[in-house]
């Protein structure tokens, strides 16, 4: 059986636009000269992570799993996944609050090893939230997840 619900699609829209948009915001954060700009620019970036994990949550507990109280068969089918989100959400946050603490004051100021430290982290963490987001978004597509009896009564037994 397809799950293809109006909903699903509805989610799988939303969470790939998300990605997009952090995509872009990553790619353009480079290029506000001003602080006002790069405040905004980041607000909006962070806006679009806490929305990406929500709809992503949304999903989860649509499950028949989460319904039927069978949460750490999520968990730990969706832990890798779980655990680079959260890496990158914080690494997101720490590079903004950093780069505006240090912009602000003075906008032409060099950046300290701090800023390019947390810069480096969240740009290589970004590929593999992408990829374990975008993957996860897909997975919980199964119709295992929803209904399969069966299925669930052998990852209860496996572990």
């Amino acid at each position: 059986m397809k799950l293809s619900t109006p909903r699903y699609t509805f989610c799988i829209f939303f969470q790939v636009t998300f990605i997009t948009c952090d995509l872009i915001f990553n790619c353009i954060s480079l290029f506000p000269r001003s602080r006002d700009g790069l405040l905004v620019l980041f607000i909006f970036q962070d806006l679009f992570l806490v929305l990406s994990v929500t709809t992503m949550l949304m999903t989860f507990f649509s499950t028949y799993l989460f319904q039927a109280g069978l949460v750490e068969v999520l968990v730990r089918k969706f832990r890798t996944a779980g655990a680079v989100c959260v890496a990158y959400i914080l690494a997101s946050v720490a590079l903004h609050a950093v780069w505006l603490l240090e912009k602000w004051d003075s906008p032409e100021s060099i950046s300290t090893p701090m800023l390019i430290f947390l810069f480096t982290v969240q740009r290589c963490l970004s590929p593999w939230y992408y990829f374990f987001y975008k993957r996860a978004a897909l997975r919980v597509s199964d119709p295992r997840f929803y209904e399969d009896i069966d299925w669930i009564n052998q990852q209860l037994q496996t572990h």
